[in-house]
């Protein structure tokens, strides 16, 4: 599978691109922090991932994760491009990697997964990079559900990642 560039319409089912679009001042984001009546708090934290991905082979996936209880967003502090790679879930209510879709982020493009999206870990072509985080965490629960594939899904390294 080879990523393509990330764009408001192709990961509107999984979530939503956090980049200023038309012409007024504003542009409003949705983040659905779950239910207001459990337990909880707004977390936000700064990530910072040291390792890139890419060179000239192909990167692999080996799980993916949702969050039940929030959405989860990530806005990129270091101008730089990742990789974003999600999929839909099957009757069992796990991950189908069958329905992978990958994207490459551009410098100036944040993301929010929606709650329960099935998504695969933060990787950047260009690294260090940092992201400023924001989801809710829910004391009644776990927050954050992993699941390991049974076969790497191999994401193809971008002929052209934007820049």
């Amino acid at each position: 599978m080879s990523p393509a560039p990330l764009t408001a319409e192709a990961f509107a089912p999984y979530g939503t691109v956090i980049a200023h679009r038309g012409e007024t001042r504003r542009h409003p984001i949705r983040l659905d922090h779950g239910d207001a009546g459990r337990d909880g708090a707004i977390a936000s934290w700064v990530t910072r991932i040291d390792a890139a991905i890419g060179g000239d082979t192909a990167h692999e996936i080996t799980a993916f994760e949702r969050h039940p209880h929030s959405d989860q967003a990530f806005v990129p502090l270091s101008g730089q491009r990742y990789l974003v790679v999600v999929c839909d879930g099957t009757a069992d209510d796990r991950p189908d990697p069958a329905t992978a879709r990958a994207f490459v982020a551009g410098p100036g493009q944040g993301i929010v997964y929606h709650r329960n999206a099935w998504h695969a870990g933060m990787q950047v072509y260009d690294a260090p990079a940092e992201f400023f985080v924001q989801m809710k965490r829910v004391a009644a629960g776990p927050d954050d559900e992993f699941v390991a594939l049974a076969s790497p899904l191999r994401i193809a390294c971008p002929e052209e990642a934007p820049a």
